[in-house]
């Protein structure tokens, strides 16, 4: 199983056991492109296993202002952790990028899996200690990195979305405008960068 967290790795661990859990156990829904595997302020009850497809994460502000605040490629897991480990609604919805297959579980089945073995409980630990490292950087990163620093790292990070999300999406993933990413492309094509 692809591990990528959004490439913020501490460490690379087998996840079979996790992967054939959800897919064993789960169900399978083909989710359309556009569709919505959760919306915001619902509550988030399921965690699911991308065998195909990728996910947006998004949030609206008080001002009907959208957000891009993450992404789940195939290989990931998709779903709004914080909503299922505190039982509060979701903060952010969770949308198809392109067709998708996910294989879904309960997050009470989730748990099951993680008290089922010490194993299974230090691949939840790992994970948890991921997600926590993947917040983090995320944070220090757009406080300490110029928006040419972010747009590289996330073309590093995400190399084919480029071709699948519009140019405002990338923007808003960064926090700039949209003119400032046309700006920092035109600028990196003369260095040869990009």
């Amino acid at each position: 199983m692809k591990n990528n967290l959004n490439e913020y790795r501490l460490t690379d661990i087998d996840l079979s056991a996790l992967r054939d859990f959800i897919i064993s156990q789960g169900t399978t829904r083909i989710i359309q492109k556009k569709e919505y595997l959760l919306q915001q302020g619902d509550m988030c009850r399921h965690i699911g296993y991308i065998s195909e497809g990728m996910f947006r994460y998004k949030r609206l502000d008080s001002n009907g202002d959208e957000h891009i605040t993450g992404y789940s490629l195939e290989g990931d897991l998709v779903g709004e952790y914080s909503s299922c480990l505190c039982g509060r609604p979701s903060l952010c919805s969770i949308q198809a990028i392109k067709d998708s297959r996910v294989h879904l579980i309960t997050y009470t089945e989730l748990e099951h899996f993680w008290n089922s073995s010490p194993e299974n409980q230090r691949i939840g630990r790992i994970l948890a200690e991921q997600l926590f490292a993947m917040t983090y950087r995320r944070l220090t990163d757009s406080y300490c990195y110029t928006a040419e620093e972010r747009y590289v790292d996330f073309m590093n990070r995400y190399p084919d979305l480029k071709e699948l999300i519009p140019l405002k999406e990338i923007a808003s993933f960064i926090g700039v405008t949209p003119e400032t990413v046309s700006a920092i492309r035109k600028k990196l094509l003369k260095t040869d960068k990009s």
